[in-house]
């Protein structure tokens, strides 16, 4: 079972989708017999991506125009807001005669997703990527997390596989004289004195420890520290959810209590962003991705000049330190086959997104522009302004980065920056993988939506004590019902099957 929210095109939208997809395979074969040679100019592609900040990137930036130049082409992107893409990609992919030729896709395992594959929308990619230079070395364990039925129909943006982690108020733990928590027991403690002690000093009890909002990025840290598998666990022949097992029921009493004392906001259920409270200087701890540091509390800093966040080594449970293992990737390039018709056209996108992984645009994404934003000393390269950095370059290219990085400059990084890129490294030794990620289950692309729901409302209404163990276990008998053991029988099976090749 994923844990991401799915939609599934309608009867009617597959038929349309596959009557366009047969119009342009047709076009896609005629074509072939009249390709020409590559135009020597810049190549215009078109892509449809996502931006998470408050204004989409500016095409006319020099970042920009610099990462058209090296790899030789004419961007023409349709930027549309990270709250909004999964839908606007699920619209589109309905009407498939009005796509992009670059599609980025966050929710790959989407049902409407893996439809439009399987029905022909999407250039199946892997028998091309060992013709490019940089795409021929892409992780297979990354591939296969992203394949449907064995083929691979994208190119994944690289993500570390143990990003997330823990921000928090530096000048908190100062101002309440308090150490860095190493520990679930001294980070509840540390959550509560955010919550009661007025650690910022104004004379008002108006804080809360920790944010929390309906994504459940932070109740899944929370279940990984507390010993819970990673969504799906296959043990003794069996492939059993997180939520049949001690640990998660533990974590939700954990949670309950932590709602019981008002450690953090009461709406969550219906918030869709928990940086907000943090911008807001009203809450001091912060579970997501570690790199979140640097890009996403600026207007904290705007409001609060003294606020000072840093990030925290992963803490340990009763079982050790564990986190929840990521899909080593974020978001899927895709090609459609209704904007890209030959083989010629679909070989010039590819060419673009193999150049990605060249040095010079892999230097230009991590360092930006020699002279505005790093100097070189000794062979590395030293920043000169992060915040710079990251309004220039990060917020404006980071949507583009394909690439894991390693060809980009040696450097000496800011230290808030070298310290979370080694937290990051360290925490691959202890992500735990979920054993079914690459793995497709019948039932649950007709159901999951549903089935997630069940599971989703009961542990909000238990969190908000709405709901006891009883009850919870009433709602997992439902799922089960509702065609979850169908599901926990059909991953058993395709797990099994991928442990005889």
């Amino acid at each position: 079972m994923q844990t991401k929210r799915v939609l599934k095109a309608g009867a009617g939208a597959v038929v349309a989708l596959s009557l366009v997809v047969a119009s342009a395979c047709s076009s896609g074969d005629a074509g072939k017999q009249n390709n020409t040679a590559a135009p020597s100019g810049p190549v215009e592609i078109t892509m449809m991506n996502q931006y998470l900040t408050a204004e989409p990137p500016k095409m006319d930036s020099e970042p920009m125009k610099l990462l058209q130049q090296y790899t030789n082409t004419n961007l023409k992107v349709t930027w549309v807001p990270s709250a909004s893409y999964s839908e606007k990609v699920t619209a589109s992919i309905a009407v498939a005669s009005d796509l992009p030729q670059l599609l980025l896709v966050k929710d790959d395992r989407n049902p409407a997703i893996i439809d439009a594959a399987r029905a022909g929308l999407f250039w199946e990619l892997g028998p091309y990527l060992k013709d490019y230079p940089n795409l021929k070395s892409l992780d297979a364990t990354r591939l296969n997390n992203i394949s449907v039925d064995g083929k691979v129909y994208g190119v994944f943006r690289w993500r570390a596989m143990g990003r997330n982690g823990i921000i928090i108020r530096k000048d908190w733990l100062d101002n309440l004289g308090l150490q860095e928590p190493k520990t679930i027991d001294e980070l509840l403690n540390v959550i509560k004195a955010f919550t009661y002690n007025d650690p910022d000093k104004n004379g008002k009890n108006d804080t809360f420890g920790i944010s929390f909002d309906s994504n459940s990025a932070q109740i899944f840290h929370f279940l990984s520290v507390l010993g819970a598998p990673n969504t799906w666990d296959y043990k003794d022949g069996k492939m059993t959810p997180d939520f049949m097992t001690k640990p998660y029921i533990d974590t939700m009493k954990m949670l309950q209590q932590m709602f019981k004392d008002k450690l953090f906001n009461s709406d969550f259920p219906v918030v869709k962003d928990r940086t907000v409270l943090v911008n807001q200087g009203k809450v001091g701890v912060y579970i997501g991705a570690l790199d979140d540091l640097n890009a996403r509390f600026t207007d904290l800093y705007k409001a609060n000049p003294t606020a000072k966040l840093d990030t925290v080594a992963s803490i340990s449970g009763p079982t050790g330190i564990k986190i929840q293992g990521g899909t080593g990737y974020n978001s899927v390039f895709m090609i459609p086959k209704t904007s890209v018709k030959t083989e010629a056209e679909l070989k010039q996108v590819l060419s673009f997104i193999d150049k990605l992984g060249d040095e010079k645009v892999q230097n230009l994404i991590t360092w930006g522009i020699e002279g505005k934003h790093y100097k070189l000393e000794n062979g590395q390269a030293v920043r000169i302004d992060e915040q710079k950095y990251t309004d220039e370059v990060y917020n404006t290219l980071f949507q583009m980065m394909t690439f894991d990085g390693s060809k980009a400059l040696p450097g000496k990084l800011d230290p808030s920056v070298e310290k979370y890129t080694k937290l990051i490294q360290d925490n691959e030794k202890y992500a735990v993988p979920n054993p079914a990620q690459p793995l497709l289950s019948k039932t649950y692309m007709e159901k999951g939506k549903q089935l997630d729901q069940i599971i989703t409302d009961a542990r909000t209404k238990f969190i908000l004590g709405e709901l006891d163990e009883a009850g919870f276990n009433q709602a997992v008998a439902n799922w089960q019902k509702q065609g979850g053991d169908q599901v926990m029988n059909e991953y058993k099976t395709e797990y099994e099957k991928t442990q005889k090749k």
